[in-house]
Formats: structure tokens, C-alpha cells, sequence
């Protein structure tokens, strides 16, 4: 039995390591436990201080602490992206004039758009996913390539979004706090905080975890968000930060 349950924490810390975050029904699913042995074995991997108890299951010791690279970015969470890429897809009108950023859950959005739309973006992927649809006027902007997270910049870029009115400025946040949405880098930050300053509506794209997490670089104050999509709901005291008339979606 003891044996049995070291190889049980074998695969957990391996699962743990791909994914920084597991659920009780993760666990359960990956090493074939009930729930209450699925709970004995959170309790001692967190006793072990090897990961850290969560109200739902684990975290990785580094959760909240370092930002995923795109790539990795890429591949977690990829049924909540597609689910929160699906109500924000509901918030695309034919013929309107939008701002897609270079958030992962907004390249999912960009693979789905069938409508005669106009779209502005800085991301090197979301402009590889919208050259295939005829329907889709694009428009990349240009300038020098950052090959980590993979978007475009150059100071005139600003001036640009400044002088276009956006139907709605779609926008993936790497961390959000009290005082408003962060971002990894300082020229990404300033280029959705002008395309925000130009749409008529700011739709945030963010899995919850990402109030866990930090970064250098305000882009956003939360007041300036119209509607925020979110993987789960928000805790009370989360929702109180932000503005009464904020719409908050659920990716569904």
C-alpha cells in the first residue's frame, strides 16, 4: 500500500509540474482515487511541502509567483480558453471594427471569426488564424517582432490606434490586481491601454488564477473594463474591485 500510494505522488508531482494547478477531480481522474483519498493526498503533498493546498486542490510552489511562457501559455487551460473564447465570440458583430491583443485565449477568438469584420492586431498569431478567412479585413501592425511572446511594436503603433475607433477592444490580461490589469512587458502594456482609450467597449479575457499572479506593467485601470470573461466566477471580493456597470461573463 505504501508503495502504491509513493507511485500515486509520483504522477501527482509529474501532473503538477506540466499543468501548475490541479483540481481534487484531477487528481482523482489521473490516479484513479475517490475523493477522500484524492483529499489524504493533498493534505500530505502539502505536509511534504512539495506543493501548496488549495480550497480545490494544488498548486505548484511557483504558482502566482512566475508568468508561463506563451508557449506554455498555450497549452493549459485549453478547454476554459476555448469556452471563454466562445462568449467572447458572441460579442462580434458583423461589420464592426475590433482590436484583437496577443492573448492566448484571443488566438482561439481569431480561429473562430466567420464574419465580415474588421480586425486590428499586433499578434504575429492572430494574424496567421484570421489570413485564412476572406471575410476578415486585416490589418497587422508592424515593426520589430518580440520572438517570446510573439506580437509587433513600434512607437508610431500608438499614434495609429489612437486615430481608430474600435467597436470593441479585446484584451488578454497577464495579472490583474485592485489597481488594474499588468502585463509582462512595457510596449505591450501601452498598446492595449491606447486600443482601450479608442473602443467603444474593453472586453478582458482572464482566467481567475490570473489574480494570483504579478507582473511589472499597468496597462488598464479596472474601471475602464466594460465586460470581463472569466473561467469561473469571481469571489465577492474580487467582483467588488471593479466598476457596478462591469458585465462579467462566464466561458460556457
Amino acid at each position: 500500500m505504501a508503495m502504491y500510494r509513493e507511485k500515486r505522488f509520483e504522477e501527482i508531482k509529474k501532473l503538477l509540474a506540466a499543468r501548475s494547478e490541479l483540481s481534487i477531480e484531477d487528481i482523482m481522474k489521473a490516479v484513479g482515487v475517490s475523493r477522500d483519498t484524492a483529499r489524504r493526498d493533498i493534505v500530505a503533498l502539502d505536509a511534504q511541502g512539495v506543493a501548496r493546498r488549495t480550497r480545490g486542490g494544488l498548486v505548484s510552489l511557483s504558482f502566482g509567483h512566475t508568468i508561463p511562457s506563451y508557449s506554455a501559455r498555450l497549452k493549459r487551460f485549453s478547454t476554459q480558453k476555448t469556452k471563454m473564447a466562445k462568449s467572447a465570440l458572441t460579442l462580434i458583430k458583423p461589420g464592426g471594427v475590433y482590436f484583437i491583443d496577443d492573448s492566448t485565449t484571443l488566438l482561439k477568438l481569431s480561429q473562430s471569426i466567420r464574419q465580415p469584420v474588421t480586425v486590428y492586431t499586433h499578434s504575429l498569431d492572430n494574424a496567421i488564424a484570421l489570413s485564412v478567412e476572406e471575410r476578415v479585413n486585416l490589418h497587422l501592425f508592424g515593426g520589430k517582432l518580440d520572438h517570446h511572446a510573439r506580437f509587433f511594436f513600434e512607437p508610431t503603433m500608438l499614434e495609429t490606434l489612437r486615430r481608430i475607433a474600435f467597436d470593441a477592444a479585446f484584451i488578454g490580461a497577464t495579472a490583474i490586481a485592485e489597481d488594474g490589469v499588468y502585463f509582462s512587458y512595457m510596449e505591450d502594456a501601452q498598446v492595449k491601454q491606447a486600443a482601450a482609450l479608442s473602443a467603444r467597449r474593453v472586453v478582458v479575457v482572464s482566467e481567475t488564477e490570473k489574480f494570483q499572479i504579478e507582473a511589472p506593467y499597468r496597462g488598464l485601470e479596472l474601471g475602464q473594463i466594460t465586460t470581463l470573461i472569466t473561467d469561473k466566477k469571481l469571489s465577492q471580493t474580487h467582483k467588488q474591485w471593479f466598476a457596478p456597470q462591469t458585465q462579467f461573463l462566464l466561458g460556457d
